[in-house]
Formats: C-alpha cells, sequence, structure tokens
C-alpha cells in the first residue's frame, strides 16, 4: 500500500517537492518564510482606538437616553 504525497513545484528550481516540506530537496532553498501565516479578519479592528470610540458611543447613548428620560417629565 503507498500513500499517495501532495506534490508542490519549488518556487526557486520548480522541480517537484512535498507539499509540506519546508527545505527542497533539489536546490537546498529554505521555504518556511514563504507560508506565512494569515491574519483573521478581527484582527485588523481589534485596536485600543475603535474599543475607546466604542466605550464613548455607547456613554453618548447611555447619556442622551438619561436626558430624555429626565426631562420627559416623569
Amino acid at each position: 500500500m503507498t500513500i499517495a504525497k501532495e506534490m508542490i513545484k519549488c518556487p526557486f528550481c520548480k522541480e517537484p517537492i512535498n507539499a509540506r516540506a519546508t527545505v527542497c530537496k533539489h536546490c537546498h532553498s529554505d521555504l518556511a518564510p514563504l507560508k506565512k501565516p494569515q491574519k483573521s479578519i478581527l484582527a485588523h479592528y481589534n485596536t485600543f482606538r475603535t474599543g475607546f470610540l466604542t466605550g464613548l458611543l455607547f456613554s453618548l447613548i447611555l447619556l442622551i437616553l438619561w436626558l430624555m428620560y429626565v426631562y420627559s417629565g416623569r
């Protein structure tokens, strides 16, 4: 029984290599830097400024609701 390996072409020498290889067996090029971890979509928005502005907006909405309650005549 044989196990089918996924093969890709080395970006440097264009020879077929295993898809999970970190070094090309033909030209000995390091392939690890080519595989970049992907950031999540929300990582871009996860900043202090976004949190601060969200808190400020929430506080402003609460202030408006409180003022509407006070001046409604109850």
